[in-house]
């Protein structure tokens, strides 16, 4: 009877670990991350993040060399820390692990090749006119 409940309570973890881990984090969540540790400015960075999960040791080409993803599914977070400045400047690549949330950040002064999503914020320039389309702003 001890071993028939032992071996049921060892399935019924093993089944909750398997399924806990089929539920990767989401980019709102992963950004959630990255403000709370204080890695975005909302008033002064802009930030993008990859529009699908990078897979483990993915290598990023930037203008003129790459970096590597971490050894792990992760997002991949560029932030910009200064805004409307041409290329090159100080920027962070921020990537958060999908199932534990750690952190790798790499400094860098380059943008990537690839495409991302602008998300959530996009600082308006002192200096410069709202410029719309129609009825959107670009700036916001």
């Amino acid at each position: 009877m001890r071993k028939n409940l032992f071996v049921s309570l060892f399935l019924f973890a093993l089944l909750s670990t398997h399924t806990f881990a089929q539920n990767p984090i989401s980019r709102e969540e992963a950004y959630n991350i990255i403000k709370q540790k204080g890695l975005v400015d909302t008033l002064n960075n802009n930030v993008q993040v990859s529009k699908q999960i990078i897979p483990p040791n993915t290598e990023i080409k930037l203008w003129q060399t790459s970096i590597k993803s971490p050894a792990s599914d992760s997002w991949v977070f560029l932030v910009d820390l200064n805004v409307f400045a041409a290329w090159t400047h100080p920027c962070k690549y921020v990537f958060v692990n999908t199932l534990d949330a750690s952190l790798k950040i790499l400094d860098s002064e380059s943008p990537p090749d690839i495409e991302l999503d602008y998300l959530l914020f996009q600082k308006e320039p002192d200096n410069l006119p709202h410029i719309n389309f129609g009825k959107k702003n670009i700036y916001k």
